[in-house]
C-alpha cells in the first residue's frame, strides 16, 4: 500500500503545527491561529496543534473557543492527553469561570448598547469586562474602538497598547493603533527637497488656496518648475547599465555553474542507479533459493503425522489456557476488532500463572501477554475511565487494575485507579496507588492533584479507625531507608 500521500499530509501537518508554536513563543497569537488552523486541515487527529491552539484561544481571551479545542482533542485521544490537564485547571478554579462568563455577558450588553448608539453605556459595560477578564482582546478592540469614537485618543491608546502586549500582530488593533498616533502626533508633510510641514499646517494652506502634490518618487521630477532632465538620464543610463552588466557577465557564469552540476549530478545518478540495479539482481536471486527451502520445508512437513497431548496440571485441565492460545493464534492471523483485542487481554490477565506447572506453558503465556498487554493497554484504561465516569465502581477498579499491569508506567492508569479505590472505600490501597503514581511518573500533569487526593483519604482512614496498610514491597524499601 503506498502511504506517500498520507506521510507527505502528516509532514505538512507538523510543519505548521511547528510555525505555529514560533509564532506564539514570540506572541504572534494571530498568526498561530492561522498556521494551527491549516494544520488541522491537514490532520484533524494532530492533538498537539489542537491543545496549542486551544492555548492561543484562551491568551486571548476566547475560552470558549479553547474549551472547544480541548474536548474535542480529548475526544480524539483521552490517552496521557496533556487537554484533560488543562480542562481540569479551568474547572477546579470555579472564580475564573464565573469571570469569564461574566466578561462575554458584559461584552454581549455592550455590543447591543453599541449597535443601538449607547456609546457610553457600551463603554462602560466594556471597562467591566476587560477588568473581569484581563486578556479579552475582542472586548479590548472594541473598547479602543468606542474611545476613538468618543475621540478620547490618550484612553483608546491606553488600551489599544494593552491589547497589542498580548497579541503582536492583531491587524485590528494595529490599524485602531496607526489611526490614534496619526492624531495624537501630526504627520510630517513633503513639500520640497528640503522642507517639511505637519498635517495641521497643511490644512491650513488648503483653507488658503494652497495645493501640494503627495505623489510618488517620479512625480516629484516632472513635477518641478524646471524638471531636472539630467537626473533622470543619469538615471536611465544606470539601469540600463546594470542590465547590462547582468546579462554579460553575471548569467554566462551562472549558466556555466549550472550546467556543471547537473553534468556532475547526472554522473552521480548513473552510478548510483548501477549499484541499486546490482543490489536487485542479489536480492532477486536469495529470494528465489529462499523459495526454493520453504518449497522443501512444506514439502517435509506435509509427511510429518501429529498426536494430540492434553496437557494436566492436578485434577484440571487448562482449557482457558488453550482458549486463549488458539484464541491468540486466530488474532494474529488476521484483523482484528478492538473489542476482541480487549477480551483476548483480559482473558490473560485472569490466568493464574502459579498453578500452572508446565514450564513450557508458562513460558507461552508469558509471550501471549508480552505481546497483547502494550497493544490493549490504552483500549483497557479507557473501558476502566467510562466505567469511572458512569458510576460502575467495581467494573472500574477491574479494568483500571488490569490497565496498570498492562502499562505499569502509565501516570493515568495508576491515578485513575486510586480514585476508582477511593470511590469504593479502599483507601489505603487508593493511597498506595496514588504514591506509586509520584514514583513512576514523578514528572506527570496529574501530580498536582494527589496531595488533596492523600490528604483525604487519609482521613477517611481516622475517621473508620483503621491505619494505613502498606504493600509488602514498599515497607520493605522504608525499613531499608531507615536504616
Amino acid at each position: 500500500m503506498n502511504n506517500k500521500p498520507y506521510d507527505k499530509l502528516m509532514r505538512i501537518s507538523d510543519r505548521l503545527y511547528n510555525d505555529g508554536l514560533e509564532k506564539a513563543k514570540v506572541r504572534d497569537l494571530s498568526g498561530a491561529v492561522v498556521s494551527l488552523k491549516r494544520s488541522l486541515l491537514y490532520n484533524k487527529y494532530n492533538t498537539e496543534a489542537r491543545n496549542l491552539l486551544g492555548l492561543v484561544f484562551y491568551e486571548q481571551g476566547e475560552t470558549v473557543n479553547a474549551l472547544t479545542e480541548w474536548v474535542v482533542s480529548r475526544n480524539l485521544d483521552d490517552y496521557e492527553n496533556s487537554a484533560d490537564y488543562y480542562l481540569e485547571r479551568i474547572q477546579d478554579d470555579e472564580n475564573e469561570i464565573e469571570n469569564i462568563n461574566g466578561a462575554v455577558k458584559k461584552y454581549n450588553q455592550a455590543l447591543s448598547a453599541a449597535r443601538y448608539g449607547n456609546i457610553d453605556t457600551a463603554i462602560l459595560q466594556l471597562k467591566k469586562a476587560v477588568g473581569m477578564h484581563p486578556h479579552y482582546v475582542r472586548a479590548m478592540k472594541l473598547l479602543g474602538l468606542l474611545y476613538i469614537r468618543q475621540e478620547e485618543y490618550q484612553k483608546a491608546k491606553k488600551i489599544l497598547v494593552a491589547a497589542r502586549a498580548i497579541d503582536h500582530t492583531d491587524t485590528d488593533v494595529l490599524r485602531y493603533l496607526a489611526e490614534v498616533e496619526k492624531v495624537l502626533v501630526p504627520e510630517p508633510v513633503k513639500i520640497g527637497p528640503f522642507k517639511t510641514q505637519t498635517a495641521e499646517e497643511t490644512e491650513f494652506d488648503e483653507e488658503l488656496g494652497i495645493e501640494h502634490s503627495r505623489k510618488g518618487f517620479f512625480s516629484m521630477i516632472f513635477n518641478q518648475e524646471k524638471p531636472n532632465l539630467m537626473l533622470f538620464i543619469n538615471l536611465i543610463a544606470g539601469v540600463l547599465i546594470g542590465i547590462a552588466v547582468v546579462y554579460y557577465l553575471i548569467v554566462p557564469s551562472k549558466e556555466a555553474q549550472i550546467r556543471e552540476e547537473y553534468n556532475a549530478g547526472k554522473v552521480d545518478y548513473s552510478s548510483e542507479l548501477s549499484a541499486k540495479n546490482a543490489a536487485i539482481s542479489q536480492q532477486e536471486k536469495e529470494i528465489t533459493n529462499l523459495r526454493k527451502q520453504v518449497d522443501e520445508l512444506k514439502s517435509e512437513l506435509n509427511g510429518i503425522t501429529y498426536d494430540t497431548i492434553e496437557i494436566a496440571v492436578g485434577d484440571e485441565t487448562f482449557s482457558s489456557f488453550f482458549d486463549a492460545w488458539s484464541e491468540y493464534n486466530d488474532l494474529k492471523s488476521r484483523e482484528y476488532s478492538d473489542e476482541e483485542l480487549v477480551r483476548l487481554a483480559m482473558d490473560l490477565w485472569d490466568l493464574d500463572l502459579k498453578g500452572i506447572q508446565s514450564k513450557y506453558a508458562q513460558d507461552i503465556l508469558s509471550k501471549m501477554r508480552e505481546d497483547i498487554y502494550p497493544l490493549a493497554a490504552k483500549l483497557v484504561y479507557k473501558e476502566g475511565k467510562e466505567f469511572l465516569d458512569s458510576g460502575e465502581i467495581p467494573e472500574a477498579v477491574r479494568a483500571l487494575r488490569a490497565a496498570a499491569d498492562f502499562d505499569p508506567e502509565s501516570d493515568v492508569a495508576l491515578y485513575y485507579l486510586g480514585k476508582a479505590l477511593e470511590e469504593d472505600g479502599q483507601y489505603s490501597e487508593a493511597i498506595y496507588c496514588y504514591r506509586h503514581m509520584l514514583t513512576v511518573a514523578p514528572g506527570s500533569t496529574l501530580r498536582d492533584y494527589i496531595p488533596q487526593r492523600l490528604e483525604f483519604c487519609e482521613e477517611k482512614l481516622r475517621e473508620l479507625g483503621e491505619q494505613e496498610e502498606v504493600p509488602e514491597g514498599e515497607e520493605a524499601e522504608e525499613n531499608s531507608e531507615d536504616e
